[in-house]
């Protein structure tokens, strides 16, 4: 059985930046156009977090509370449109960003790794679907943490190739904490790669898939101590705070 088809060199050969080439005492946050647009000039693909506010808007933000990207708490999905000019990034002039200027910053100098982020809402297939609307043209990797979404993705066929992410996932039900770890609902997602957590690795379940020809990114790997491990049991690394070889 095919566990994946669509794996462009770019996913295995050259370094990702987390969250965008960032230095938060230069002026330049995580997930700001800034840091995209030097991780652009450098030559790194970027890694980037998306969410799907209630209002339709796809926002670029990790967390699924504003705090402490912004000072003010507020839960992620609630931002529109008409909010994002006033939220700024951990104290500098950069705001939270939308999907579709990011892309428009990078305009095609990288590629794109775009992470899903889901919590309980909203409906797997909606988000899916908004995202790969607005992802046409261009040259990403779509992956998640929640299967859902990778099965959604998966049985959109897209062009673009569709990863799982995984690690320790140390703030999940014991339930979900060992099905997610262990991977298995890549039997049924059938993904074109895996991205999982650095601190988990070695992994039985990681090395089994990665034995089949599924390519692994170890995340998040911050020095060349970590590179060294990272190199043992991946094929590219996810980074930040240091500036691997490219």
């Amino acid at each position: 059985m095919d566990y994946g088809i669509l794996r462009p060199t770019w996913l295995t050969s050259t370094p990702i930046a987390h969250r965008g080439l960032f230095n938060l005492e230069a002026g330049v946050p995580e997930n700001s156009l800034a840091a995209f647009d030097a991780a652009a000039e450098a030559g790194y693909p970027c890694e980037l977090d998306v969410h799907l506010t209630n209002s339709g808007e796809l926002v670029v933000v990790h967390d699924f509370d504003l705090l402490r990207a912004t000072g003010t708490a507020r839960p992620t999905e609630t931002l529109t449109a008409g909010d994002l000019a006033d939220t700024r990034l951990f104290g500098t002039d950069q705001r939270v960003p939308t999907l579709a200027e990011v892309i428009d910053c990078v305009r095609g100098r990288i590629p794109l790794q775009i992470e899903i982020k889901r919590r309980r809402k909203p409906d797997p297939r909606v988000l899916a679907k908004a995202v790969l609307d607005g992802t046409r043209g261009g040259d990403f990797a779509l992956s998640s943490f929640d299967p859902l979404v990778v099965f959604w993705l998966r049985a959109a066929r897209p062009r673009f190739p569709i990863g799982q992410i995984s690690g320790l996932l140390a703030t999940a039900s014991p339930w979900s904490r060992v099905l997610g770890r262990n991977l298995v609902g890549n039997v049924v997602t059938r993904p074109d790669f895996i991205s999982y957590e650095l601190a988990g690795l070695p992994s039985r379940a990681v090395a089994m898939w990665r034995e089949r020809g599924v390519p692994v990114l170890a995340w998040t790997v911050e020095s060349p101590e970590d590179e060294r491990k990272a190199r043992k049991y991946a094929d590219n690394i996810i980074f930040s705070g240091y500036l691997p070889v490219v």
